[in-house]
């Protein structure tokens, strides 16, 4: 109970703490940095020109990547293994596409003007709650379903964390660099994609706790 107890009260001050980091960088650290990264590519016409139409191949991964394990755990579950490996598998395969709806809500909740919008149209950086699709960008989509993914393996492979935080890591800076999201997007989403892997591992958990009635 007591350790339950200081769980939820560490869970707490950090989500406090994650919540001033955004409300701080969106005050103050947004728009100067898109607009910096965006003067630094128009400076250098051929990196400008291949980061102006990334292809946005989200959520064609989410469907690979979810059927593949889908399929992988069904597999191994047919042939009664019961290991590290199913438990991954069942977790970062849920993660996935609750990570990619939740981050599609959100961001249509917020209705966030997005970065390229705002420097090279030169809209007002706004938050304009529940806005037409197509119109958002907080938090970052990319950054919540790898994080989610990226803490599945950060959980069951503890050896792998290092190259697991160097990878978000670089992925939140690619997106930052290549003004496709701002700073306070990215925070975020990866704070999401944490959040929901570990709900889920909790959940989890919980209904393996239950009893079997029926046994």
């Amino acid at each position: 109970m007591i350790k339950k107890g200081l769980t939820v009260y560490s869970g707490i001050i950090i989500s406090f703490i994650v919540l001033i980091v955004i409300l701080g960088s969106i005050r103050f650290l947004d728009a100067e940095i898109a607009v910096r990264v965006m003067h630094f590519l128009q400076s250098l016409h051929t990196l400008h020109q291949a980061t102006e139409d990334i292809p946005d191949l989200l959520v064609y991964l989410v469907i690979f990547g979810t059927t593949i394990m889908w399929i992988i755990y069904f597999y191994r579950s047919h042939e009664n293994k019961h290991d590290i490996t199913m438990k991954f598998l069942k977790l970062a395969a849920t993660a996935l596409p609750i990570a990619y709806l939740m981050k599609s809500f959100f961001q249509f909740m917020f209705g966030r003007t997005p970065t390229r919008v705002f420097v090279q149209a030169h809209q007002p950086l706004i938050f304009n709650w529940f806005h037409g699709i197509g119109f958002g960008c907080f938090p970052s989509g990319h950054m919540t379903v790898f994080t989610a993914f990226g803490i599945a393996i950060w959980i069951y492979y503890p050896q792998y964390r290092r190259p697991v935080f160097i990878t978000l890591l670089l992925l939140g800076a690619a997106l930052i660099a290549t003004d496709y999201h701002f700073l306070s997007d990215v925070i975020a989403g990866a704070y999401l994609g944490i959040l929901i892997t570990y709900f889920l591992l909790y959940a989890f958990k919980r209904l393996e706790e239950k009893p079997n009635h029926f046994s």
